[in-house]
């Protein structure tokens, strides 16, 4: 008899002890990272450049934005989940006339993605993406659909593509981790912004050139106080990154990237 009540305590521990740590990992399970702090961001199946030519396939430019004359970047975020599916979508900066109804439903319809992986395993993970809107060159009447443009800017000198477009992305020696590891040991925190007790991210931007140097660095949001001029001169001290291919050819690639401030912890992603 005392056996069987042992047995059946022991059995409820066990259930107990399993229940909480499966508790645990689910709530550890349901951090989101940002995708550009992952070594191994997720990945449409093929690259960034089928993705492209997926949503091209399928986007259809709303009669009211033809008619209205609207063009421009619909941008939306969505999360990643551990087994690939698409979740949590949102316009994050709105177009208007349909547009971003139809960006939204257009990216409901992708297939699963490859997850982003962190130490070995598959986590969930936030992306942003522009879908742009450009005006075809045909009637109003054929409502067809619309090809998205991904080539980037033309500076004039050379063709620079944006980096989420592309199928093989730059890359710092190491992975976007061991980027923030060098800028943590490198930046340091301005007099005058920690006077004023100043935090924030300052946004910048800048171009992979086609042998790794970086160019035109350009802060895109500023928060002041010299965070700004400090996040250019530590990035300006980057050693060469791995230039971005199309078609197995480096090319120019602008890339944005957030340098945090923070007075009481120091990590500097997101």
């Amino acid at each position: 008899m005392k056996n069987s009540i042992y047995s059946s305590l022991i059995a409820v521990l066990l259930l107990c002890f399993c229940s909480n740590n499966a508790n645990a990992q689910e709530k550890k399970d349901s951090t989101i990272y940002n995708f550009m702090s992952l070594e191994s961001p997720p990945m449409y199946p093929g690259g960034m450049q089928k993705f492209y030519q997926f949503i091209g396939e399928n986007l259809r430019y709303p009669a009211d934005a033809l008619v209205n004359n609207i063009q421009g970047s619909v941008l939306i975020s969505f999360v990643v989940e551990v087994d690939g599916t698409l979740n949590d979508m949102k316009v994050d900066r709105k177009l208007g006339y349909g547009t971003d109804e139809e960006a939204l439903k257009v990216l409901k319809s992708s297939k699963r993605w490859n997850p982003g992986m962190q130490n070995g395993k598959p986590v969930r993970v936030k992306y942003n993406i522009p879908i742009k809107f450009a005006k075809p060159n045909y009637s109003l009447n054929a409502v067809t659909p619309q090809t998205v443009k991904i080539s980037g800017e033309n500076t004039g000198e050379d063709v620079v593509y944006n980096f989420i477009s592309l199928e093989n992305p730059p890359q710092y020696n190491g992975g976007l981790q061991k980027f923030y590891t060098f800028i943590n040991e490198n930046i340091k925190y301005p007099e005058e912004a920690v006077k004023n007790k100043i935090q924030g991210n300052v946004l910048l931007s800048f171009v992979v050139e086609k042998d790794g140097k970086l160019s035109n660095i350009n802060v895109d949001r500023k928060v002041g106080y010299g965070t700004d001029e400090e996040a250019k001169r530590v990035v300006s001290l980057s050693e060469k990154w791995k230039p971005g291919l199309i078609n197995g050819k480096a090319v120019r690639v602008k890339y944005n990237i957030p340098i945090k401030f923070a007075l009481k912890t120091t990590p500097i992603n997101d």
